[in-house]
């Protein structure tokens, strides 16, 4: 990682060819979604060596110019002495400092250790690698022959709004190349004073004309790899760009099997995936965090206690019954038989079905490099499948390719409350349960949105001022209140006047595989719109019928 600091010539002592500078501070650095802040404690920074080379625009490939040495730290601060050689480009540079042609530094830099407080991240330890001369800092508390005190530095040339303007384009022009693989080109537009849409499409330009023929790995060792969702829409839109993501999706089909569609990526269900990107390469993680996460944040079926199973690469079939197995004390003289149980078992089978979501945004919003962007596009893929996969649970017809929901199967027990629900007819209701063996300490009530008016202005006994629906709003679990002692939870995708209670675990949701993206640019055309498809297999099915109760009208 780099960080561009501003030069202060005006404070500068020039002492030949060396110049005291400010090379780094703990001023937080506007990196687009988060604040970055470097502790400059003697523990937090590792130097890889006393004296550093001294580059421009961290060109590697071209000698030092000069090197880095004297480091002390205080106040916040790194401060070190810069010589600068005797190069013709050292020589050239110096007097452009002088000049005050160019006026920035930057630090190059690894992060060993960080924390995240609110939107800053805190790298509690760092690897300090070289120093480069560039074009434009922003760090106004950095520079060239500053005080051992961080005061405010005046400085007509730059604004605040320019100073921001600055951070922004070198944070997103830093983005674009570490994605696209144009590292050294992000360095020196930075350093060059390059505007962000030139330096994009030079490198869009130069990604179309070049493939990335073998996978990109970042780190190597038990190190984590990013994962993109726009990275991975914008190879599907031009296979040039291709990359890690691509990596992924072929781990996936090698485990289970290739896509259904020609031209589409395999997007991992698992938030942690282990990859092996190239013979004799190291083996790498990467936190995924895609769309099948936010579904079980969106979903209300994960708050029930479903019992769900991941990772299925075909038909999966799972014993049902509607007893349990008798468990019986055994003497120790060998006296005493074991009692038999005989229970109604059957078994039932998930079979994979499609469910498919469609979002229409814009080109320019894909090519964003924004975390946030990215989480929205997730969510709102996410509340579509959610809302589809609540509806099959409680309420599929088990036709049309719906699996059958626990309202429309046979043998559910069932209380009918008449003109107006009542207590009485609520208790009748968990009463069915407990004849069944389950567990009520695992039971729930579900209801349609609608019916919380109802529930919850009709009391339990006449002139008293208890409700049906104790309103207890948890924003964290998704609970609503309670009815009878028994937590609830609504849903829109249940029938109104269903009130529907059970051990939910007695309800089984397989997904199977990976789930499915593809694209299509030509579906707005005239907007420049795309649409963006994703499909992911799974089959639902209740294990035990008497496990739920029905109260209705």
């Amino acid at each position: 990682m780099n960080r561009y600091l501003n030069i202060d010539l005006s404070r500068a002592e020039v002492k030949g060819n060396v110049i005291p500078a400010v090379i780094s501070t703990d001023t937080p650095v506007d990196r687009g979604e988060y604040n970055e802040i470097l502790e400059h404690t003697e523990d937090a920074i590792k130097l890889r060596m006393e004296e550093l080379p001294l580059l421009v625009a961290h060109d590697s490939q071209d000698p030092a110019i000069g090197k880095v040495k004297d480091f002390q730290i205080g106040n916040g601060q790194l401060r070190a002495n810069i010589e600068f050689g005797s190069s013709t480009r050292a020589k050239e540079l110096l007097e452009d400092i002088k000049a005050k042609i160019i006026n920035g530094v930057s630090v190059g830099y690894r992060i060993l250790e960080k924390e995240l407080e609110g939107r800053n991240l805190v790298a509690r330890s760092w690897e300090l690698f070289e120093v480069s001369v560039v074009g434009i800092g922003a760090d106004k508390n950095s520079g060239f022959y500053r005080s051992l005190t961080k005061e405010k530095i005046m400085d007509t040339d730059n604004s605040i709004e320019t100073i921001k303007e600055e951070r922004s384009r070198c944070s997103e022009i830093t983005e674009i190349g570490k994605r696209f693989k144009h590292e050294e080109d992000a360095n020196q537009a930075i350093a060059s004073g390059e505007s962000l849409d030139s330096f994009r499409s030079k490198v869009l330009d130069k990604v179309q004309s070049v493939a990335l023929a073998t996978p990109f790995v970042k780190e190597v060792g038990d190190s984590k790899r990013e994962y993109s969702m726009f990275s991975a829409i914008q190879g599907l839109l031009n296979p040039q760009m291709r990359g890690y993501e691509f990596e992924v999706s072929q781990d996936q089909a090698r485990k289970y099997g290739a896509p259904k569609l020609a031209n589409s990526i395999l997007i991992p269900s698992d938030t942690r995936v282990i990859t092996k990107a190239t013979a004799g390469a190291n083996t790498t993680a990467t936190d995924v965090g895609q769309v099948i996460d936010f579904v079980q944040q969106e979903a209300v079926y994960p708050k029930l206690g479903v019992t769900q199973f991941s990772g299925l690469s075909s038909s999966f079939m799972i014993p049902r019954g509607t007893n349990d197995v008798t468990t019986s004390f055994l003497a120790l003289d060998g006296t005493t038989a074991i009692t038999e149980s005989t229970p109604t078992l059957s078994n039932t089978t998930l079979n994979p079905r499609s469910l498919a979501s469609i979002v229409q945004v814009s080109h320019k919003f894909v090519v964003q490099s924004s975390v946030d962007a990215e989480s929205w596009l997730k969510r709102l893929m996410a509340r579509s499948i959610a809302n589809k996969l609540d509806y099959a649970i409680f309420d599929g017809s088990g036709s049309s390719n719906q699996p059958d929901g626990i309202l429309n199967v046979s043998g559910i027990g069932q209380v009918d409350y008449g003109a107006a629900p009542t207590y009485a007819k609520i208790l009748d209701t968990i009463a069915l349960l407990p004849a069944s063996n389950h567990k009520l300490q695992n039971c729930n009530w579900v209801i349609n949105n609608a019916d919380i008016s109802v529930l919850a202005s009709t009391v339990k006994v006449t002139g008293e001022p208890d409700f049906l629906l104790d309103l207890d709003v948890d924003g964290t679990t998704g609970r609503v209140g309670y009815m009878a002692g028994f937590p609830v939870y609504v849903d829109k995708n249940i029938s109104a006047t269903e009130y529907l209670f059970g051990d939910f675990s007695n309800y089984a949701l397989g997904f199977f595989g990976p789930m499915e993206m593809d694209v299509d640019d030509a579906y707005d055309f005239a907007k420049g719109n795309i649409a963006i498809r994703t499909i992911q297999d799974f089959d639902g099915s209740v294990l035990t019928n008497s496990g739920f109760a029905r109260c209705h009208t």
